[in-house]
Order: C-alpha cells, then sequence, then structure tokens
C-alpha cells in the first residue's frame, strides 16, 4: 500500500521514487530489483522509501493510481463526440507508459490496473454507465466489465510487441465484444 499524503514534499519524494523505479527498469528485471536500487537512482532515503510505500510493487500502484487521476482530470476537462473518443483517451494515456504496461504484464500484476479502477469506481459509473436506463448492480457489472477489459488489452498489445495504435485495438476490442454480445443473445 501506498501512504503517499497530498503534502508537496511527499508528493515530490514519490515521483522521485517512481523516476528511480523506471530507470531501475531499462537496467534489470522487475523481481532483480531492491528497494537500495530505487534509492539510489532516485536521492531518497530508505526511510523515506518506507514511509510512502510498503513494498516495490505498491510504487506501481501509485503509479497507476497517478495516471488514472491524471485522466480522470482530463476527461472531467473535456467533452467527448463519441464514446469511441472517448475510450481512445482511455487506450492511449495508458499505452503511453510502455514501460509500465510491460513491467506489470511480464510480472503478473494486471490486477494493479483492476484495482486502480475500482478504487474510481463511482467515476467509472459516471463515465460510461447511462444511470436513466440501468439498475445499480447492472452499472456494478458494466465497471467490473470494463474494468477488466484494459489489462486483457494491454496483454495482448504486450503480447504483440506494442506495435498495434489506439485506433487498431479499439478496432480489435470492439470486434471482439460484438461476438460476445452475439453470443450472449442467442
Amino acid at each position: 500500500m501506498h501512504h503517499v499524503s497530498n503534502d508537496k514534499r511527499a508528493r515530490q519524494s514519490a515521483e522521485l521514487i517512481c523516476d528511480g523505479l523506471e530507470r531501475c527498469l531499462r537496467e534489470k528485471e522487475y523481481r532483480k530489483i531492491h528497494v537500495r536500487d530505487i534509492c539510489e537512482r532516485s536521492y531518497v532515503s530508505r526511510a523515506t522509501f518506507y514511509r510512502l510505500f510498503d513494498a516495490i510493487d505498491d510504487v506501481l500502484s501509485y503509479r497507476c493510481d497517478r495516471i488514472f487521476q491524471e485522466l480522470a482530470d482530463e476527461l472531467s476537462q473535456r467533452r467527448f463526440a463519441t464514446n469511441r473518443d472517448l475510450l481512445l483517451v482511455f487506450i492511449e494515456r495508458w499505452l503511453g507508459h510502455g514501460t509500465l504496461v510491460s513491467t506489470l504484464v511480464e510480472n503478473n500484476l494486471t490486477g494493479i490496473i483492476y484495482d486502480t479502477h475500482m478504487r474510481n469506481g463511482e467515476l467509472m459509473k459516471r463515465i460510461f454507465a447511462d444511470a436513466s436506463t440501468m439498475t445499480d448492480a447492472e452499472s456494478d457489472y458494466l465497471v467490473s466489465i470494463l474494468t477488466n477489459i484494459l489489462p486483457a488489452v494491454m496483454n495482448t498489445w504486450h503480447l504483440h510487441g506494442q506495435t498495434e495504435s489506439p485506433e487498431e485495438i479499439y478496432a480489435h476490442a470492439g470486434a471482439s465484444i460484438a461476438v460476445i454480445a452475439d453470443a450472449l443473445n442467442r
């Protein structure tokens, strides 16, 4: 778990730690990285690291939470002509963090993304659920399903060598969901 308060110094230290982890990931595999390595590259003490994070996985979780918050801020400031445009922004923002995505996929940690989205379930409902036509249970299922799609898409994108564009990913996911919808309606 991360314990980063809204204090400016705590946030700055957390960002330095995230940057330090990113530098470490360019040098060695995730599971071979130690807190000592991150502290050396971020110029942050072990005490500061452990004041903000319980473990290295929590740095990834914090980074995912920050990405989601930045995305939420952007979504609240923009109007989208279509849901396609909205979903493309989601895809673009997450895939724009290729090192993070690769680390999560290669180490079977995409559940961190799921957890990030579920912690923000109410925002996801406001973005994607049509409150006038869905029950609370239906919107809960919608958020859960949408939340699980992103890690699945990231896994496939990574397996394909991170070559598809957001538009191609959207098209592939849409075709897959149409097949599922057709199967459910039979």
